[in-house]
């Protein structure tokens, strides 16, 4: 059973709505949150060298992988799917969250809040966040953050995958 959503602005953080688990509706969370989980390996995170994004071929275009690097908190692109891109506008790999210039400034916060979140609770995280497409701004997509380890302790990467194709009206369908 997915969580009820709520639309009262008091329950976004910013553009974001953290979920305590997927909505169910999307089988691209569903198959990275399965391949993470399988590359635990009996471990609580599954180290870089364990995430081969691969092995994910109908997902890889909505899929990316972030450094994280601790202090000062900062957040980096190493590989971001071709959609992700595409969709952003811009080419991110290798760029830092912060930045990001072209992006609107509460995407860079709420994006890097959504890493922080992972760095600290050190645990996948899921949510939906609020997104302009074409010339609306009340759109709605789902995504999921999935923690990586070195050390097995500390986080330091972030697989994470953006479902755009829900992309739907805010007052749309219900989720």
């Amino acid at each position: 059973m997915s969580d009820p959503i709520n639309f009262n602005p008091d329950s976004w953080d910013g553009e974001v709505l953290y979920l305590s688990r997927p909505t169910g509706r999307s089988t691209m969370i569903a198959t990275v949150q399965a391949y993470w989980m399988r590359q635990c390996l009996g471990k609580s995170f599954p180290s870089r060298a364990d995430i081969d994004p691969l092995y994910l071929p109908n997902v890889l275009p909505y899929l990316s992988l972030a450094t994280i690097q601790p202090e000062p908190f900062r957040v980096q692109y190493r590989l971001v799917g071709t959609e992700i891109a595409r969709f952003y506008g811009a080419e991110m790999r290798g760029k830092w969250v912060d930045e990001m210039t072209i992006w609107p400034a509460q995407d860079i916060i709420d994006t890097h809040e959504t890493y922080r979140r992972i760095f600290e609770q050190r645990a996948p995280n899921y949510g939906l966040s609020l997104i302009g497409w074409g010339e609306r701004e009340d759109h709605i997509f789902e995504f999921a953050r999935f923690p990586i380890s070195e050390d097995g302790t500390t986080i330091t990467h972030c697989l994470g995958i953006d479902d755009f194709t829900m992309i739907e009206p805010r007052r749309g369908r219900a989720i």
